[in-house]
């Protein structure tokens, strides 16, 4: 799977080709931009709790106690979840690609990255960024509203700071730095995290 803008990054002649060609103008990705959109990607529950209980230890989570849960980061490479990643793949490229890309018919945003967290009450998540990728987002699954767990984004204007409801799907460039503070819901918080690159 070919990254445009990471081979545009690598060579000028590669970048001229993507830039006039392609039509692609990597500087609108370094500007910071923050969508958001209610709509039901179809994850199945029993998904969750299923994983957790097969993988109580991954790469990201486990090993101190008192963390929240967070899966590995190869979901997408998952068969039972191909709907759904179909499904948001679908949105990103007939809703976003055309506010972000606006003359290109060239491409697409595919998802490079999936995973999941599981919150618990006075859990969060320190602040960070994902900069092997363009766009980044989260996904709520489950989520007890105006319960902490607040999304904060941060960029160089503002910071923007966002109570998240059921199914709400936040997308965000991929630079940006972001962080979660404590939630307080008696129901655990599932959200699906996921980064995206730009390919043929």
């Amino acid at each position: 799977m070919i990254d445009l803008f990471k081979y545009s990054n690598r060579n000028k002649f590669f970048s001229f080709i993507i830039q006039n060609i392609f039509k692609l103008d990597n500087k609108n990705l370094s500007k910071p931009f923050f969508y958001k959109k209610n709509i039901n990607l179809e994850f199945n529950n029993d998904f969750f709790y299923d994983y957790l209980n097969n993988n109580k230890i991954t790469k990201w989570s486990g090993q101190n106690p008192g963390e929240h849960y967070q899966s590995n980061h190869d979901l997408q490479k998952l068969d039972n979840l191909k709907k759904s990643i179909k499904l948001l793949e679908k949105y990103l490229n007939t809703e976003i690609k055309g506010k972000i890309f606006e003359n290109s018919k060239i491409g697409r945003f595919k998802i490079k990255s999936l995973w999941f967290t599981i919150q618990k009450a006075n859990q969060g998540h320190s602040k960070h960024n994902h900069p092997k990728s363009l766009l980044s987002g989260v996904y709520y699954h489950q989520v007890d509203e105006n319960n902490g767990g607040e999304l904060e984004i941060f960029s160089q204007e503002k910071k923007i700071e966002y109570s998240p409801k059921k199914n709400d799907l936040i997308i965000f460039n991929s630079e940006t730095f972001h962080s979660v503070k404590a939630y307080y819901g008696k129901n655990d918080r599932i959200a699906i995290a996921w980064d995206a690159i730009y390919t043929l």
